[in-house]
């Protein structure tokens, strides 16, 4: 877990203070922690848990390639667990571009990865391919890679 944190300066006593919240207080459980400026693409994230997809893995466009091979999704559980991780985790349709989406959702895969799709949505985008959707499915793929990933190793 990273956290992103303001610190509280105390120079009469030499103590930085840092409130973490709730969410966050799991992070400083394991004893010592790392402490590093903040990088330049996270200056307009707020305060707490930095999202996974924020995770410098995520962000890394050669390791797609690693991510959306088979052998490595089957060994993270398959296209089964990545569903079901996906229902768990994302409660509404994940297309933002309609103007009207139906209460019920549906697993849309898309190449290795898939999104959660309402009903209406899904009927629309059947058998269409284009960059967006490309690219809400891998997002989709490595979010959950990583998550299997960081539970494997805790």
């Amino acid at each position: 877990m990273r956290v992103l944190l303001r610190p509280v300066l105390v120079p009469e006593l030499g103590m930085v203070l840092l409130k973490p919240g709730r969410e966050s207080m799991s992070a400083f459980h394991n004893g010592r922690i790392l402490v590093e400026p903040e990088p330049k693409n996270m200056r307009g994230l707020p305060s707490g848990v930095v999202p996974a997809v924020r995770q410098p893995l995520a962000e890394d466009k050669t390791l797609l390639p690693f991510f959306s091979d088979e052998r490595v999704i089957r060994a993270a559980g398959g296209a089964g667990a990545l569903s079901d991780w996906l229902l768990r985790h994302v409660k509404s349709c994940q297309w933002s571009h309609g103007d009207y989406h139906h209460s019920e959702t549906v697993i849309h895969r898309y190449g290795t990865g898939a999104m959660v799709l309402c009903w209406h949505c899904d009927n629309q985008l059947r058998d269409q391919t284009s960059e967006s959707l490309d690219q809400l499915a891998q997002q989709n793929l490595v979010a959950w890679m990583i998550d299997v990933i960081r539970h494997a190793i805790s």
